[in-house]
């Protein structure tokens, strides 16, 4: 059963002036560069998107209610203003790419009924493969835990 850690940007945020640096598809982390930044907000089509509280809360419902419909298992859902990660896997040969559109396309459908339309996330999104059970465990009781917002995990439910 393949098992994913997907990492969904709010749209506007985590751009190239960071000072922690940024990450480019393919080249890793980047040092911060001012001017890329320039010109991506230049080209930027609306607001900066923040995930507030309740923005986080219906994120999490989003997932939570559609994991049946869509057929997944959800093990942890992570939280902040300026992102998510979904730690989930699936059962049938569906590859990472029709999943991690899948899911982001039923965020942001939610967040459109429940608040207003609009971009609220980045283009396409990050996944990484977890690679055995003990790469599982630290995300499920390190990584993900130490998050800011929201969180949902199978064990507790929604909680922060």
């Amino acid at each position: 059963m393949p098992c994913y850690l997907f990492t969904y940007h709010a749209y506007g945020t985590w751009m190239p002036d960071r000072k922690q640096g940024y990450v480019q598809r393919t080249r890793g982390i980047l040092a911060p560069d001012q001017a890329k930044a320039d010109r991506y907000r230049a080209a930027m089509t609306q607001a900066e998107v923040n995930f507030d509280s309740k923005t986080q809360l219906a994120i999490l419902d989003s997932l939570i209610n559609s994991q049946a419909k869509q057929e997944f298992e959800m093990y942890f859902a992570a939280t902040e203003s300026t992102h998510v990660h979904i730690l989930m896997g699936w059962r049938d040969d569906r590859n990472w790419l029709r999943m991690r559109s899948t899911i982001k396309g039923s965020m942001s459908r939610h967040l459109n009924r429940i608040f207003r339309r609009q971009e609220w996330f980045v283009e396409g999104g990050s996944r990484k493969r977890v690679k055995d059970r003990e790469h599982f465990q630290y995300l499920m009781t390190r990584y993900l835990r130490k998050h800011a917002g929201w969180k949902w995990c199978a064990e507790k439910g929604k909680y922060r």
